[in-house]
């Protein structure tokens, strides 16, 4: 038998390596090495793309009905009675405790706080209002039960296809005699068109649904411009007042559900304002006041509208809107001008105040609702709002060419008596004598 030969060294080695390490198998293979991520400045064209994606693995099989995001025990059925929000979001609207909605308040709670505000129709009253305040409403009502339209207009109104079929009572045309022309003069020929825009804008605001933004700009202060231009002789503005605060001096508090006391606030869209031009403005008035240093004359915050004087209140709300929440925020307002007035006035010295009366609008939709506010009780500081007035004031609407034309009447009516020199007039009546003494430095 043939001796076997010595292994060598090496030899040797690899078969003890052999017998040491199992045979490679698919189960036992070496896996790969994972590839570095490539540094963010590389190129997608230098990278490794693989063909595939990574398949990921989760212990949780995803039914259709689950979300992969939350596992399947948190899985909420949507439907149309839930929305997407946060699952946070969800129990917080699940919770009993609830923030008070602003439409819950309403002229009810103004009538119960310190000091109250008391806004109710005026028939009914168990007191007849005081005389200035009737005066007021008849000087309103001036021309909206008659001839509230231009004779001479007729004609043209009826033929111009925009305007289409118009039922006009025939009371509201103007009888009193045309002048002998044969053309509209300008300023007429300027009140048509302006009519017609708002009446343009007025139903498409309707029919599209537009919102309290589209009615302000394109229905309401384009009327009101209108009468300021016609009546105002250059001596007041319209004023947006959407975005400023009530001085809190002048706001009525009450007590909230624990007991703890709260301011109740709310804005207005517009006011007419005294304008701070030159003459036939109020520039040089100003201008003194700021000498006196009584430069203060209104109850808002903004550093321009402080100084400026203020009269009567204007909330518009859409088609859709709330008329008991615009009352209730031009009752806030108004009270809190009236108090400030208040204020003034008392610091002049002024004894009968009875001329303190001012109107004020809650403009819904087509629909104008008019208010008379004025002092129910100085040594109280209750002021009282009567409206909405009914009649001749309760018909001026902006969805028909003779409502536009009756609403034009009624604020022609409001800034005429707004600018009025006279004992009869809310500035030479009121506001003229308390800035004339404001400024003449009375204590």
């Amino acid at each position: 038998m043939a001796a076997t030969p010595p292994l060598s060294n090496t030899s040797f080695v690899k078969e003890w390596i052999q017998k040491l390490s199992p045979p490679l198998t698919p189960d036992n293979r070496p896996l790969k090495r994972k590839l570095a991520t490539p540094p963010p400045f590389c190129s997608m064209a230098t990278r490794n793309t693989s063909p595939k994606r990574p398949r990921r693995d989760t212990d949780t099989e995803v039914l259709p009905s689950h979300s992969v995001s939350a596992p399947a025990s948190s899985v909420l059925t949507l439907n149309e009675r839930n929305t997407f929000s946060p699952p946070s979001s969800q129990a917080s609207t699940r919770s009993p405790r609830r923030a008070n909605s602003p439409s819950r308040d309403n002229i009810a709670v103004l009538a119960s706080a310190s000091p109250p505000t008391i806004t109710e129709p005026s028939s009914g009253l168990k007191t007849r209002p005081p005389q200035r305040v009737t005066e007021v409403i008849a000087r309103l009502e001036a021309g909206l039960d008659r001839g509230w339209i231009p004779g001479r207009l007729r004609n043209t109104i009826m033929q111009d296809q925009d305007f289409g079929y118009q039922r006009i009572e025939p009371h509201a045309w103007d009888e009193s005699p045309a002048r002998v022309l044969l053309d509209l003069d300008p300023e007429e020929n300027y009140v048509l068109r302006k009519v017609k825009e708002i009446w343009l804008n007025a139903r498409v605001c309707q029919s599209r649904g537009r919102d309290e933004n589209a009615w302000c700009m394109d229905v309401v202060q384009l009327l009101v411009k209108l009468a300021i231009r016609l009546e105002g002789h250059k001596k007041l503005w319209l004023q947006s007042v959407q975005s400023q605060a009530i001085a809190t001096t002048f706001l009525s508090c009450d007590s909230d559900a624990l007991g703890k006391p709260r301011l109740l606030d709310r804005k207005a869209d517009f006011t007419l304002s005294y304008s701070h031009m030159p003459s036939p403005g109020f520039e040089d008035l100003y201008s003194r006041l700021r000498t006196a240093n009584n430069p203060v004359v209104s109850h808002l915050t903004d550093a321009f509208t402080k100084t400026t004087a203020l009269f009567s209140c204007v909330e518009v709300k859409p088609a859709s809107g709330d008329h008991t929440e615009a009352e209730y925020q031009l009752s806030i307002w108004m009270a809190a001008s009236l108090r400030k007035k208040m204020q003034l006035a008392r610091h002049v010295g002024m004894g009968d105040k009875s001329s303190l009366v001012e109107p004020c609008f809650a403009v819904v939709g087509h629909q104008t609702h008019v208010y008379l506010a004025y002092i129910g009780s100085e040594e109280r500081d209750i002021v009282r709002i009567l409206g909405p007035e009914v009649g001749s004031l309760g018909l001026c609407e902006t969805s028909s060419v003779s409502g536009i034309f009756r609403a034009l009447k009624l604020w022609r009516n409001v800034v005429r008596y707004g600018r009025d020199e006279g004992v009869d007039g809310f500035w030479g009546g009121f506001m003229g004598a308390v800035l004339q003494g404001l400024a003449a430095g009375v204590d």
